[in-house]
């Protein structure tokens, strides 16, 4: 997968979870009646979204992958982070809105068209990075925690907006909500996978065999290829790779390469090493996979 295809799917995997939020939601405003209080209310509108949210971002990375081990935990942590995200989200949204409604906006229409609309998207930009933190929650990566806050916030922010305005101008419709969170989780989606894009420093470009063309980029301080499904760059289904076969560490600006202590060993331009350096355009065999070293 190209990396304009995975920032694609990103987008794609948010409009999808906005999608299966959406029934929820409805289910839960239908039932409004029944909380006793608004700030459970909001928790219970907080959590519905957050979950399938979550838990539908949280799946993207390992689809991309095609690791069922990357989806399960991706699932797993997307979920419980969700729930975080969406309690935080709507508190936060709130409290925003008491401080507008009685520090900056006086009037009901002034709240009503500019006040509320902001407050709450100020909410959906904590719940949106929130979501966009599963990634590097899962991997334990600080370069995706980085690329989580940045584009979640970014993301949340202006798909809350969407979200917001919508049910603004259109209260009515039945639609309403459910093209705001599908634009929601797509915004959250594309804007994660864009700063992941710029923000990384090297890539790797698989040359050949059935995964020809798949760009991985790196992201982390240490990233292990290999047959294994748990590894970052994951080569199943080539000759001669082992399950963590060798390791590029980010070290100083410069990318260094390391053979795990395989049998085939690791090759940087048909040269057999334990460890190199690495420079933009080099060839690294591992077992019968060939890559292309970008450096950014």
């Amino acid at each position: 997968m190209t990396l304009l295809l995975r920032i694609v799917f990103f987008g794609f995997s948010g409009i999808l979870a906005g999608i299966l939020a959406w029934p929820v939601i409805e289910l839960i405003l239908f039932f409004q009646a029944v909380f006793p209080t608004l700030l459970l209310f909001n928790i219970a509108l907080g959590v519905g979204a957050g979950v399938f949210m979550g838990g539908g971002f949280g799946a993207s990375e390992g689809i991309i992958s095609v690791s069922g081990v990357k989806i399960k935990s991706g699932v797993v942590t997307g979920l419980v982070i969700g729930v975080v995200a969406g309690i935080a989200g709507f508190i936060t949204g709130q409290a925003v809105l008491l401080f507008l409604g009685t520090a900056i906006f006086h009037s009901a229409y002034s709240v009503q068209r500019i006040g509320f609309p902001l407050s709450r998207s100020i909410g959906w930009a904590l719940f949106g990075m929130c979501i966009a933190l599963v990634h590097g929650v899962r991997s334990r990566s600080a370069g995706k925690i980085r690329n989580g806050i940045i584009g979640g916030l970014s993301g949340g922010f202006l798909g809350g907006l969407v979200v917001e305005y919508i049910n603004v101008f259109s209260p009515d419709a039945w639609y309403a909500r459910l093209v705001g969170f599908a634009v929601l989780g797509l915004l959250i989606g594309v804007f994660y996978g864009f700063v992941e894009n710029r923000m990384a420093k090297a890539s790797l470009l698989l040359l050949g065999g059935r995964s020809k063309n798949r760009e991985f980029l790196l992201t982390q301080k240490v990233t292990n290829i290999g047959a294994s499904p748990k590894t970052e760059v994951g080569i199943s289904g080539y000759d001669h790779v082992v399950g963590v076969h060798t390791l590029i560490t980010r070290e100083k600006g410069e990318f260094v390469l390391t053979d795990a202590g395989s049998k085939a060993g690791t090759y940087v331009n048909d040269e057999k090493t334990r460890g190199a350096t690495l420079k933009d355009g080099d060839v690294i065999r591992v077992g019968d996979a060939q890559f292309l070293f970008r450096k950014r």
